[in-house]
């Protein structure tokens, strides 16, 4: 009795959270890629209290039609690249609606993880392009000042 309880139990949690994000963000059944780029662009826009209420209006505005015209073409499109950068078999055997649907819930109960992810990863490659510039200027220092002694040596010639 008490299995049948726990499996009955298990299996209308498993339907209701299967349909929520469909429910929730007034999208097709399954289209969970879509679902996870309306609540990533709404809690971007909710994390940013302190901002004026212009540009609250337009940046939602902005994000409501870019999200209407992608259709979770954008977050299929970052999957299929970071599948492609990492290289493995297994995570390219995962459909790509199942990690749309994970996504879904990460940032359904954490808003904010991953604008956090995205954060960070900008600053890595930020710095990672700011030691390029510097790598960069001190080479030109050392060519600058070779072409001076050069330079010294040929003017002393003449």
């Amino acid at each position: 009795m008490v299995k049948k309880l726990l499996f009955t139990s298990f299996l209308l949690l498993s339907l209701i959270s299967i349909a929520y994000p469909s429910q929730k963000e007034n999208t097709k059944l399954f289209d969970y890629c879509y679902s996870l780029e309306k609540i990533l662009s709404r809690n971007s826009i909710y994390k940013r209290k302190n901002a004026s209420q212009k540009f609250t209006s337009i940046s939602n505005d902005i994000l409501k039609f870019g999200v209407s015209k992608t259709r979770g073409l954008l977050i299929n499109k970052m999957i299929d690249q970071y599948k492609t950068s990492r290289n493995s078999q297994i995570l390219k055997l995962v459909p790509n609606k199942v990690y749309c649907y994970a996504g879904y819930w990460i940032e359904r109960l954490n808003p904010g993880t991953f604008e956090s992810i995205f954060l960070e990863k900008s600053k890595e490659a930020i710095n990672e392009f700011k030691d390029l510039k510097d790598e960069v200027d001190g080479i030109f220092n050392d060519i600058n000042s070779e072409f001076k002694v050069i330079k010294k040596e040929f003017d002393s010639l003449f």
